[in-house]
């Protein structure tokens, strides 16, 4: 468990579990969706048990998925990742990332390792290698219903014949980018913060397995 200073104005320190059970503390009253295209707005009320009040948030979501995955490629003989330039329509800007995509029940029945191949394939045009995962289920933002997974894969191949790219993606794939170009990006803000998450992830992974150092 990691420990927090305070807490609770004992001037102690408190531990922190990651099986929080504080979560069970607050009761979704209702929810309803307010809209739905392809994104969606769930307005969900939350008696909140400090008080007793009823809440409500408007809580941003995907109307097919609520999981996603992001996958960082990595070659073991150039030290290097295979990243993207992607045009995001949120910041209409041309952004640094890495392969990302919705785990749809659809096509990958809820499986993130399928998604996540599937999407390495279409953006990266890479396929195969070994593959780790290094985050399951991270809730992607306080105010999202999305969680995501990140994996690494280490020397995946060229693809042959890759899958297409969706038809509103405009990507440009970059290989041989190094670790520090990579965390420039991320302290010059040209990379958005769940790419720049998955990164952080998966250098770790690669730190530990005493790939990169």
């Amino acid at each position: 468990n990691l420990r927090t200073r305070g807490g609770g104005g004992s001037g102690g320190s408190q531990s922190y579990s990651s099986n929080n059970r504080d979560d069970d503390k607050f009761k979704i009253v209702d929810e309803q969706i307010v809209y739905q295209n392809f994104r969606t707005i769930l307005q969900r009320r939350i008696r909140m048990p400090k008080t007793g009040k009823i809440v409500n948030f408007d809580l941003v979501g995907v109307k097919n998925s609520e999981m996603a995955v992001l996958v960082f490629a990595w070659d073991t003989r150039t030290k290097t990742a295979t990243m993207i330039r992607e045009y995001m329509p949120g910041p209409n800007r041309v952004l640094w990332g890495i392969a990302a995509g919705l785990v749809e029940p659809s096509k990958h029945e809820d499986d993130a390792r399928v998604a996540g191949e599937h999407e390495l394939e279409e953006e990266c045009h890479l396929i195969g290698g070994e593959w780790y995962l290094v985050s399951e289920n991270c809730a992607m933002d306080k105010y999202a219903t999305m969680n995501i997974s990140v994996y690494l894969v280490v020397d995946p191949v060229q693809a042959v014949d890759p899958k297409p790219m969706d038809e509103e993606e405009d990507i440009e794939i970059v290989p041989g980018v190094t670790i520090e170009e990579i965390m420039l990006s991320l302290t010059r803000g040209e990379m958005n913060v769940v790419g720049g998450f998955g990164c952080l992830m998966a250098i770790t992974k690669l730190r530990e397995l005493g790939l990169y150092s």
